[in-house]
């Protein structure tokens, strides 16, 4: 089967791809624990030690070796030092720790505590699919502060201060033409501070190319600053309509502009990959577990779009190589079936290591309300009237 370049993932960043797909690839066994990282902590009516011994139960039970219990009741044991709801995944093989994330709010699914030759990492790839980077640069006349964000967590990545010149910002109030002169000078001091901070600016978006740059602060800073930046920059720019630096400010509009723009970020990349499903004469799309499952074993999938909740209790087999998941063991060519899972996770995986982007949506906006959809890479012939595929 010809191999084809990586595909951009959304949100996910490149390193994590990596990392999973290489795991998914192995044919060993691993342990995985997903759970809420409150029932870890001692707490009103509850007790951690005790938590923790259920966990290492559940792992014996499911076959998870002694080694990987312990790598796993040391890591639940250790502090998250994160504010607020958040969960807490680990993946031990052979009792080496290769994962152990902290994912903010509220869990995506029911708890994960298994030992699988195919381990469950779906919570992770929700988690990631829908953790944008951006921007917030609050503008001021001395300069600025930048920091970068991913949607899903509250503390920053990415931290810099810019501070430029401060004498003559106060404009005197002082008339004729020593007033005029002053004010100029003070306006030129200005531009010089923001045109530095929009080099800084323009530097991280090349650096960490975010989705989505938000300009607040002083009205005449962002103005001027909008006015600096580069063309990459001012096209994900967007500016906060308030003075958010102002003595007694409140945040709160400022929250509300993220979180509004990071909604239209996800709605406009659902619709952009829904559309392409079926477009123009051609087919361009598979509808239903199994037309998706056909263009995975042709390494035809560019984009995979699934609702992990809406496919029901349906199973697939896991390969061991490509094509990667079947229906029924005569479908694996040969390659070893290593075991039945949820069709949603072995649909994703599948993908994940074909390198084709994954995509979780409500299956209320996929044709037929199905549960899972494939944008492909090459048409197929001619199109559906009416729109994509029949479901198989």
């Amino acid at each position: 089967m010809a191999n084809h370049p990586p595909t951009e993932n959304g949100d996910i960043p490149s390193e994590h791809l990596q990392k999973w797909a290489a795991l998914w690839r192995r044919q060993d066994p691993s342990s995985v624990v997903y759970v809420d990282a409150a029932t870890l902590v001692d707490g009103l009516g509850q007790d951690a030690d005790a938590r923790r011994q259920l966990i290492q139960e559940a792992l014996a039970e499911a076959g998870a070796p002694q080694a990987d219990r312990a790598a796993i009741d040391r890591i639940e044991a250790e502090p998250t030092r994160f504010g607020g709801p958040c969960s807490r995944f680990i993946v031990v093989t052979d009792g080496e720790p290769v994962v152990d994330e902290i994912l903010a709010g509220p869990m995506t699914s029911a708890e994960i505590v298994s030992y699988s030759n195919v381990p469950n990492l779906l919570p992770l790839l929700v988690d990631k699919s829908n953790n944008a980077l951006y921007l917030i640069v609050e503008a001021g006349r001395d300069g600025g502060e930048i920091q970068a964000f991913r949607a899903r967590h509250n503390s920053s990545l990415r931290q810099a201060d810019v501070q430029g010149r401060t004498d003559s910002l106060n404009k005197v109030q002082a008339g004729g033409w020593s007033h005029s002169r002053y004010q100029h000078h003070s306006e030129e001091i200005w531009k010089q501070n923001q045109n530095q901070l929009a080099d800084a600016v323009d530097s991280l978006v090349r650096e960490l190319r975010p989705r989505l740059l938000v300009l607040a602060g002083d009205v005449r800073a962002v103005q001027l600053l909008a006015e600096e930046l580069a063309p990459a920059s001012r096209e994900i720019a967007s500016t906060v309509p308030t003075h958010v630096r102002a003595a007694g400010s409140s945040r709160d509009a400022l929250n509300e502009h993220v979180a509004a723009k990071l909604d239209e970020l996800r709605a406009k990349d659902e619709a952009a990959a829904i559309d392409r499903l079926s477009a123009g004469d051609f087919e361009n799309g598979a509808v239903g577990v199994g037309a998706v499952l056909h263009a995975l074993q042709q390494g035809q999938v560019e984009t995979m779009l699934i609702d992990q909740n809406a496919i029901g209790d349906r199973t697939l087999f896991a390969l061991a190589a490509e094509p990667w998941v079947a229906s029924a063991p005569e479908e694996a060519l040969g390659v070893s079936v290593l075991e039945s899972v949820p069709a949603t996770l072995a649909l994703a995986r599948a993908a994940l290591v074909a390198d084709s982007r994954l995509m979780f949506v409500d299956a209320d906006r996929l044709p037929q309300r199905a549960g899972v959809a494939a944008v492909l890479r090459w048409p197929t012939g001619p199109a559906v009237p009416g729109g994509s595929r029949p479901i198989a």
